[in-house]
């Protein structure tokens, strides 16, 4: 067992995050990918390279190496061959989930809601217009506008909407913890890979996994974001500005991930990783 997998065991059993989960219920595995021709599930997480691990499952799972295809159309997903774990019945699932290499990818949680805002709010979006009436609403005469009319939305107002709503009207898949996203605490992950360490993890995770190297070129894209303080210096400056209570109350809400994954943010407002190998060098 890995050491992120042992730390992700130890913190489940210690703080007994994995009680209450129903295995019946088809909900908990809508976002686990199947490929069944290496034997391998995916649990997909957005804004964390999930566009390039859905492509490389299709291109695994179909044999289709087609960029134009909407791989988050899972419809679509369904025709052209790539299954959910939803798609099986409840014996063949649990079969799957027992027998098949399963993996996760995960990121800094802050550095998620900074990736995501910056997709989905910082310009005109589909998702700032579908959230234009309730920003609205919420914000009222300290609601700001474009030059053209558009709503805006500030990276504190979209932190402090996460606060405010996360469990209501502002819960969306995008900063959906990875806890309620994947049951890491449930589900036995074999691999974890971290865009933080991705060139290093990639490598083990073809070379000892997956047995090939044919697919790196999927993924390449992402290479070069190894070094965690350089990837955290722009959170780190970004949450310098945020309210101390709404970061801590993030804190709250992600705390199941900041302590399954290693995650830290310390009292100065720096982003880190508490996880270090046996030869003292940090690894996330």
């Amino acid at each position: 067992m890995s050491l992120r997998l042992w730390e992700l065991d130890k913190v489940c059993t210690e703080y007994g995050w994995s009680s209450g989960f129903d295995k019946d219920n088809v909900e908990n595995f809508k976002r686990i990918l199947v490929d069944d021709n290496h034997k391998v599930l995916y649990c997909s997480i957005p804004k964390v390279a999930c566009s390039s691990f859905k492509t490389f499952i299709l291109t695994a799972a179909t044999g289709i190496n087609d960029t134009h295809f909407d791989v988050h159309d899972s419809n679509l997903l369904r025709r052209i061959g790539v299954k959910y774990l939803t798609d099986y019945d409840t014996k063949e699932r649990e079969t799957k989930l027992s027998t098949y290499f399963k993996f996760i990818v995960v990121r800094h949680p802050f550095d998620r809601l900074v990736s995501t805002y910056k997709e989905k709010f910082s310009t005109p979006t589909l998702m700032l217009k579908w959230y234009q009436k309730f920003i609205k609403m919420t914000f009222k005469e300290n609601s700001t506008f474009d030059k053209d009319g558009r709503i805006k939305l500030t990276f504190d107002q979209f932190l402090y909407l996460i606060v405010k709503y996360y469990e209501t009207s502002f819960n969306d898949r995008h900063w959906l913890s990875y806890y309620e996203h994947c049951h890491p605490c449930n589900i036995k992950y074999d691999y974890i890979i971290k865009l933080e360490t991705i060139e290093h993890d990639l490598k083990m995770f073809f070379k000892n996994y997956l047995k090939s190297n044919e697919r790196q070129d999927v993924i390449r894209r992402h290479n070069g974001r190894s070094n965690i303080t350089d990837k955290l210096g722009e959170v780190t400056r970004l949450f310098s500005a945020i309210d101390p209570t709404i970061v801590k109350e993030l804190l709250n809400i992600y705390e199941k991930d900041f302590m399954l994954f290693s995650y830290t943010w310390d009292s100065e407002g720096v982003g880190g990783c508490s996880l270090f190998d046996e030869k003292e060098v940090k690894c996330c």
